[in-house]
């Protein structure tokens, strides 16, 4: 087959498949229309005779009216329907047959009746059932609040009542007085002690006084009120007072591995610097103490400047780089005790062993010494410290030594003497502070030594 007889082959091939597929599709549309023209027919054919009925009818009068009874009964029955849906239903509140007032729905009638059982606690003789019926509301119609309901439900009880002002203690009726205002000015000099400027001043016990009608025998005297409130110490003042305080934002040193600086050595790339930032707490106190205290807002002030360190690689002519074993040793072999563990990522970052002042650090496992020095830190320091690369992707650091016996780009074998407990830098009593690396990642010495 030459090239041509190809292309023609081709062509002929992508021409009759184009055709046949047309072919399909146009014989689908008029299968679809034939159907969907069936359906119209089918749907509307009721509505053409009907139609043509009317239409006749019109030239014969007895006939049209015999269309005009039905269409008129049609219309005034989706006349009514509009109107009665147009009005609202209400329910009509009665107590003893007598009408009330009315109330929006069932809800509203069921917390009416719950608040007239709240005021009725405790007084004997009265006993108020409360109905309702369903019934349309017209325009004169005003459904009323859920208090005035309970208040209207007690007047037409039939029993003696009276004006009185209600206190409720976390959310319950405890108290009825008939000196309302004696009471709020009562309560007033109570918080006063507490009201200063900026101080926000409530009762530790959410007390709500809600004036309205009750029942005569409900009402407590005023001195029995009082008495009562102070007894039982439900008035106890909680004071809320916001302060905006100032803090340090210490740097972070970012450590960069270099290897075309010498083993051991270290250069200052960036200065660190602290940051500062505005942190507002809530503080709440009680009877004047401080009883919490929460961070609401933090602002940042002064972003941190991060300490950057270059630290050589470089290995010294002559100089071999220890590799470790990837099994360590504890470092302070015969002490456990542990005043606290590294709370990783953000807490403290390793395991604090307690011992004597000079009791002697060991290598935990072997490598190359690549710090021993005094650590330079404001707030932080390590004091005197050694880290070891153990030339594994591991690396040990121990803190807070009264001093050390090995220097930088020295190698150390595993349980090697390499200085001794102190209390240096930022510390409180002798430990050592040991920390442990994992590709330059901080890792709990926790989970390598489980049984510490």
């Amino acid at each position: 087959m030459t090239f041509g007889d190809f292309l023609y082959y081709t062509g002929f091939h992508v021409e009759y498949t184009a055709v046949r597929v047309g072919r399909g599709l146009a014989a689908l549309a008029h299968g679809a229309a034939r159907a969907l023209l069936t359906l119209l027919a089918v749907v509307l054919r009721p509505a053409v005779r009907a139609a043509d009925s009317f239409k006749a009818a019109l030239t014969h009068p007895r006939q049209l009216a015999g269309y005009a009874v039905p269409l008129l009964a049609a219309g005034v029955l989706a006349w009514f329907v509009c109107t009665a849906l147009a009005r609202p239903f209400v329910l009509r509140v009665e107590v003893g047959g007598q009408v009330v007032g009315y109330v929006t729905d069932e809800q509203a009638f069921d917390a009416a009746r719950a608040d007239v059982q709240a005021r009725l606690t405790g007084v004997v003789g009265w006993d108020v059932q409360p109905a309702y019926t369903l019934v349309m509301a017209d325009a004169d119609t005003r459904p009323m609040t859920e208090r005035e309901t309970a208040d209207a439900i007690l007047r037409a009880a039939g029993g003696e009542i009276t004006e009185g002002t209600a206190v409720y203690l976390d959310g319950a009726l405890r108290f009825v007085t008939d000196e309302g205002d004696h009471l709020r000015q009562f309560l007033y000099a109570v918080r006063a002690p507490w009201q200063t400027d900026g101080v926000q001043t409530d009762f530790v016990h959410a007390l709500r006084l809600v004036d309205g009608i009750y029942p005569a025998a409900a009402i407590t005297p005023y001195r029995d009120l009082t008495a009562a409130l102070r007894a039982d110490d439900l008035l106890q003042v909680k004071a809320v007072r916001y302060e905006t305080v100032t803090q340090e934002l210490p740097f972070e040193t970012q450590t960069i591995e270099d290897a075309g600086l010498d083993f051991g050595k270290t250069e200052t790339v960036q200065a660190g610097q602290n940051g500062s930032e505005l942190v507002t707490s809530e503080i709440t106190t009680v009877a004047g103490e401080v009883v919490s205290t929460r961070v609401v807002d933090v602002q940042l002030v002064q972003a941190s400047v991060p300490e950057v360190i270059r630290r050589g690689t470089r290995l010294k002519s002559g100089m071999i780089g220890r590799l470790g074993t990837g099994s360590f040793l504890w470092p302070v072999p015969g002490y456990s005790g542990i005043s606290r563990w590294a709370s990783l990522p953000y807490g403290h970052r390793g395991v604090d062993i307690t011992a004597p002042y000079g009791t002697p650090i060991y290598a935990a496992d072997a490598g190359t010494v690549i710090a021993a020095q005094w650590h330079n830190h404001p707030t932080m320091s390590w004091g005197y410290y050694v880290e070891i690369d153990h030339g594994n992707g591991y690396k040990t650091l121990y803190a807070h030594m009264s001093s050390f016996v090995v220097q930088a780009g020295q190698t150390v074998e595993k349980g090697q003497l390499i200085g001794y407990v102190g209390a240096t830098g930022a510390a409180t009593g002798p430990h050592c502070h040991f920390e442990m690396y994992y590709n330059n990642a901080l890792i709990s010495a926790r989970n390598v030594f489980p049984d510490m």
